[in-house]
């Protein structure tokens, strides 16, 4: 018997309007209208309405009465606050994972890992994937901090911080470019190394070293190992 459980709706309509906010598949600012929404992700007016509360939580969203919920505005400076605040808030959940991390949760990253390195063998290009696999390593290690403000904080700040950089159009850093940075940190939680887990998740959240990359200037390099085609 398949005793895994069937995800609620609202959980998947959670997951589909989180991913098309923080690709600007929907623009900042424009009016997500609930009868479009309820035929694109196949549900009913309750479980989107539930999901648009959870995104206004974050920020995501905007809920004005009268008129509907709307996308929230982003802007050249909230990029940088954002990672200003993400990059202090990261560090300091990677530092108190290098102290509570569990066996269980060490092996939880390594597999993790050890999917980012098959999907670089086999040269996957999809964003999601890529985002996916960086999104799961960023909330394991909040997790493994132990401290459930910083896994809500960090949620919502992975979500605006990415958002920001597909409306600046900012290229997104892909998995080829991080494997090396990603062993670092998980050679100090593994050494549980609080000096070396901060020096690892920062070289990792370099944002100078993301954008120094131009849009769609990026393909397999001389090298043989593919990097980014992206942009965001």
């Amino acid at each position: 018997m398949d005793n895994q459980k069937k995800p609620r709706k609202s959980d998947s309509a959670y997951d589909g309007l989180r991913s098309a906010i923080i690709r600007a598949e929907l623009e900042p600012g424009s009016l997500i209208e609930e009868r479009e929404m309820m035929e694109r992700l196949d549900i009913g007016r309750t479980p989107l309405r539930e999901a648009l509360q959870r995104l206004a939580q974050e920020d995501l969203v905007l809920a004005v009465p009268q008129r509907g919920y709307f996308v929230s505005s982003t802007s050249a400076s909230d990029f940088f606050q954002l990672n200003e605040f993400r990059e202090h808030s990261e560090v300091l959940a990677c530092r108190n994972a290098a102290v509570r991390i569990t066996d269980a949760q060490l092996a939880a990253l390594k597999d993790i890992l050890d999917e980012a390195r098959a999907g670089v063998a086999a040269r996957i290009m999809e964003t999601d994937w890529h985002l996916g696999i960086d999104e799961r390593v960023h909330k394991l290690i909040a997790e493994a901090s132990g401290n459930r403000y910083l896994v809500q904080a960090l949620n919502r700040l992975y979500a605006l911080s990415v958002r920001s950089l597909y409306v600046a159009r900012v290229p997104v850093t892909l998995i080829y470019d991080e494997l090396e940075n990603f062993d670092a940190i998980y050679a100090a939680l593994a050494a549980h190394d609080p000096e070396a887990a901060e020096q690892a998740i920062r070289r990792h959240l370099d944002v100078p070293a993301v954008q120094s990359v131009p849009a769609g200037k990026r393909g397999p390099s001389s090298s043989g190992n593919p990097q980014s085609a992206d942009q965001s």
